[in-house]
């Protein structure tokens, strides 16, 4: 059989160009760290991989909503310290100063000044956003939940909070919620309502915090409580009796504000637990997919590495080549 130099270069052309392509699926490996980059590869693992990388998106979901809700919760445990701070205020210290002063008509007019001022920083600090929502608003986030009306009516949502007429309403406002799903298999009812052990509840409606209706004709809702307090401050003639009811109905509300602080708390744990679980099987996700789909580090740079050192020789072996001889022009 007659090898003719235009046979050696085509067979060399051909180990040169496969040579190129070991090359070449090499620096991938190590580039992307995976065994292969195509599905007919390994169609097994390629399938496996498809599952976990589903279900690694899936978790990175839930872990980014269990982030943002742990900085939800921790712009309302804000709202209920500031709350708590004025209620403690007010109770402590404002009131029974104003209820010994001494200095007459001027001096409780001063306080009932203050305890106006307090009672706008009450409803400000309820109306407080993290992003573009009210984290005191239950489920309408787009809205300020709370406004103080020119004649010290408190509004929430748009109802009056001290009405005994609203008090069905504003239990159910009291009782809001909004479910977000982190992994929990968020189901829902015949009705078509989620059901509360499926999903996590952002939800804290400001009006469980501060109270709602009235008991004896005297209001349940703490701001409500300061301007009434501020009114028989103000008015021509001072009634310690009536004053000192306000006093006790703030006192017993602001005990129930602390309720909160355990609701949140509680909250705040699941969520705390909920996250260290969704970290978990995301490092698990991780090692499930490098063994399906990942190749080890040190064999791919090693490999790499061999098959630079082939092609660097293949290249050589290319300037040995035989220059055309008679044979070629032979027929």
């Amino acid at each position: 059989m007659r090898i003719t130099t235009s046979m050696i270069m085509r067979n060399y052309r051909s180990n040169l160009n496969n040579t190129m392509v070991d090359q070449e699926r090499a620096r991938k490996q190590v580039e992307t760290g995976r065994r292969f980059s195509a599905a007919y590869e390994d169609p097994a693992s390629a399938a496996k991989g498809a599952i976990l990388e589903q279900r690694y998106a899936r978790n990175t979901d839930y872990l980014n909503s269990a982030q943002n809700a742990q900085k939800w919760l921790d712009s309302q445990e804000d709202v209920l310290n500031q709350l708590n701070t004025i209620s403690v205020k007010v109770r402590e210290d404002y009131a029974p100063s104003a209820l010994t002063d001494t200095s007459g008509e001027a001096g409780r007019k001063a306080y009932a000044s203050t305890l106006r001022e307090l009672q706008k920083s009450m409803i400000h600090t309820l109306n407080t956003k993290y992003g573009d929502a009210y984290v005191m608003a239950g489920s309408d986030g787009k809205n300020a939940p709370f406004e103080l009306k020119d004649d010290g009516t408190v509004l929430y949502r748009g109802v009056d909070v001290s009405d005994p007429n609203n008090a069905a309403k504003l239990k159910e406002l009291a009782n809001d919620h909004t479910y977000i799903d982190l992994g929990f298999g968020m189901s829902f009812d015949a009705n078509g309502v989620v059901s509360s052990s499926s999903a996590f509840d952002t939800a804290l409606p400001g009006i469980a915090a501060v109270g709602y209706g009235e008991e004896d004709g005297i209001s349940n809702n703490i701001i409500a409580l300061i301007g009434k307090m501020a009114d028989t401050l103000e008015a021509d003639t001072f009634n310690a009796g009536e004053f000192e009811k306000y006093w006790t109905r703030l006192s017993d509300k602001s005990d129930d504000l602390q309720d909160q602080f355990t609701k949140i708390g509680a909250k705040g744990q699941l969520l705390t637990a909920t996250t260290t679980k969704l970290e978990n099987e995301k490092e698990n996700i991780e090692i499930q997919y490098k063994d399906a789909m990942g190749v080890e580090a040190a064999k791919a740079i090693t490999d790499y590495s061999y098959a630079q050192y082939v092609y660097n020789a293949a290249l050589k072996v290319g300037t040995s080549i035989l220059s055309p001889s008679l044979l070629d022009f032979m027929k």
